[in-house]
C-alpha cells in the first residue's frame, strides 16, 4: 500500500484552478454589486415611476384604482393595490428608501412596490409572481458556475498532471525491480504534454532501457559462466571418484582427495549463490500465495545439511498467508540454517526457528547457541564475502555469500534481514539470531 503523503500534482493543480475560479466569481459579484449601486437597473426605474405616480394620487382612491387597472391591462401582471399598511409584511415597512423608493420588496411569491409619503410607507402595489427571491436564488447561479467551471478545471488539471504522474509511476515500478517499466511518452508527441515533460520521459525511458540491457546481459553472462565452469567441475568430480577408488584399492592416503572434494563443493556452492544473487531483485520473481506455517515445515525438512531443527510457530502465525517466491524464500531460510550450524552451534543441539507475525510483516528467525558475531562484524554481516569464521570459528569454511544472499532475497520481496547477538543474564554472548522479514502487504 502506498503511504499517504502530500497532495498529488493533479489535485494541487485542480485546487489552484478552483481558487482562481472562486476569486474570479467573487470579483465579478463585487463588480456587479458596485455597478448596481452606481447605475440603476430598468426594473428599478419602472418600480420607482409606479411608486411615485401612486404616491401623488394616493388621496384619490378611484384614480389609484384606474391606474392600477391600466397597469394590469398593459403588463398582463396580476396586480393588486393594498391601501392598508397594517396588512403589509414588516420588511416592506423597513424598506429604507435609500435609493429614492420604488424598488420591489419580495415576500414569498409576492412582490411589493412600496408607496411612500413623507418617508412613511402608506401602502403598496402587490405583484403576484411564481418567482421566489432570496439568498438561495442569489447564490445558486454562482454555485452552478462554480460546479461547471470546477468540472472543466478538474479535466484540465488531470491532463496537465497525467504525464508527470506517468513518469513517477514508471520510476517507482522500475525502482521496485520491474526493469521493463517505461513512461510511454517516448512513443510520440501527445496532446497536453509539454515539451519539457516529454523530454524527461524520453530521457527516463532511454536510461531504463540501457540499465535493463546491462542487467540482463550481466545475468546471461553469469549463467554462461556457471554453465561453462560446472562442466569441468563435473568432470573433476568423476576423476576424483576414480582416484578415490584407486586409493582405496592401493591402500593409499585419502586426505588430499578429501581436501579436493571439499574445495570443489565450495566452488559449486559459490556458483549456485552467484546465480541466485543474479536472479534476486529482478522483475521475474515468481510470487505465489503461500500458507506460511506448513511451507516453513517443508522448508526445514528439506534442509538436511542443517542438522536438527526445532520449529516454534505460534497458532496465530501458523495461518498467515503471504505472496513469496517459494524457491528464493526457501534458499534464504536454508542459508540462515546452514550459517548458524556452520559457525559454532553445537552439533547435538537443535537450531530454533521461530515464526513471528504482525499486521504488517512476517519474520522468520533462526537462533543458535554459538559464540555469536564479533561486534565489528555485526554491521557488515550481510555484506558479500564477509567471513565470520576468522573471528568466530577459525576451522569453519564459508563462501561469504550466504547471508548476503539472504538480504538480497528479502529486499527483492520488499523486506529486510537482521542479525543480533543474544546475551545471558550476566551480559555474556550466548548465541545469535539471524532473521528475514517479508511484508504482508505483498499478499
Amino acid at each position: 500500500m502506498r503511504p499517504r503523503g502530500p497532495a498529488r500534482l493533479g489535485t494541487r493543480i485542480f485546487l489552484w484552478f478552483l481558487g482562481a475560479i472562486v476569486l474570479a466569481l467573487a470579483t465579478s459579484a463585487g463588480t456587479l454589486f458596485v455597478l448596481h449601486e452606481e447605475q440603476e437597473s430598468p426594473a428599478g426605474v419602472v418600480s420607482r415611476t409606479v411608486s411615485t405616480r401612486l404616491a401623488r394620487m394616493w388621496d384619490d382612491p378611484r384614480a389609484c384604482e384606474r391606474y392600477t387597472e391600466q397597469l394590469r391591462e398593459t403588463t398582463g401582471l396580476d396586480l393588486a393595490l393594498e391601501r392598508d399598511p397594517g396588512r403589509l409584511p414588516a420588511k416592506v415597512h423597513r424598506h429604507p428608501q435609500r435609493r429614492g423608493g420604488g424598488l420591489v420588496v419580495f415576500d414569498g411569491n409576492l412582490g411589493y412596490i412600496p408607496v411612500v409619503r413623507g418617508g412613511v410607507v402608506v401602502g403598496a402595489l402587490a405583484v403576484r409572481t411564481s418567482l421566489r427571491r432570496g439568498v438561495f436564488h442569489l447564490v445558486l447561479p454562482f454555485v452552478a458556475a462554480l460546479v461547471v467551471l470546477g468540472i472543466g478545471a478538474r479535466s484540465v488539471s488531470k491532463r496537465l498532471s497525467r504525464p508527470l504522474e506517468d513518469v513517477a509511476r514508471a520510476a517507482e515500478r522500475f525502482g521496485s525491480g520491474t526493469l521493463s517499466a517505461r513512461t510511454g511518452l517516448a512513443t510520440g508527441r501527445k496532446r497536453w504534454v509539454a515539451a519539457e515533460v516529454e523530454e524527461v520521459g524520453r530521457a527516463f525511458d532511454a536510461m531504463a532501457a540501457r540499465i535493463e540491457r546491462i542487467v540482463l546481459d550481466q545475468r546471461e553472462l553469469l549463467a554462461a559462466i556457471s554453465h561453462e565452469l560446472r562442466s569441468p567441475l563435473g568432470r573433476a568430480r568423476v576423476a576424483l571418484e576414480i582416484a578415490r577408488e584407486r586409493a582405496e584399492a592401493e591402500a593409499g592416503p585419502r586426505a588430499p582427495l578429501d581436501v579436493i572434494d571439499r574445495e570443489i563443493a565450495n566452488v559449486d556452492a559459490i556458483l549456485a549463490d552467484l546465480l541466485t544473487t543474479a536472479r534476486t531483485g529482478l522483475s521475474d520473481l515468481r510470487r505465489e500465495e503461500t500458507h506460511l506455517g506448513p511451507w516453513l515445515e517443508r522448508a526445514i525438512a528439506g534442509a538436511a545439511d542443517a542438522g536438527p531443527v526445532a520449529l516454534d510457530v505460534p497458532t496465530d502465525a501458523s495461518a498467515v498467508r503471504i505472496a513469496i517466491d517459494r524457491a528464493l524464500a526457501w534458499r534464504a531460510v536454508h542459508n540462515l540454517l546452514v550459517n548458524a550450524r556452520t559457525h559454532g552451534h553445537p552439533d547435538d543441539l537443535p537450531l530454533v526457528v521461530t515464526l513471528r507475525a504482525t499486521p504488517a510483516h512476517v519474520t522468520i528467525a533462526v537462533t543458535d547457541r554459538g559464540p555469536g558475531f564479533p561486534e565489528d562484524i555485526l554491521p557488515r554481516a550481510f555484506d558479500p564475502f564477509v567471513r565470520k569464521d576468522t573471528a568466530r570459528t577459525p576451522a569453519a569454511r564459508s563462501t561469504g555469500l550466504g547471508l548476503a544472499l539472504v538480504r538480497r532475497i528479502a529486499e527483492a520481496h520488499g523486506g529486510s534481514a537482521q542479525v543480533r547477538n543474544l546475551r545471558s543474564s550476566d551480559g555474556a554472548v550466548s548465541g545469535s539470531e539471524a532473521s528475514v522479514t517479508f511484508p504482508r502487504a505483498e499478499c
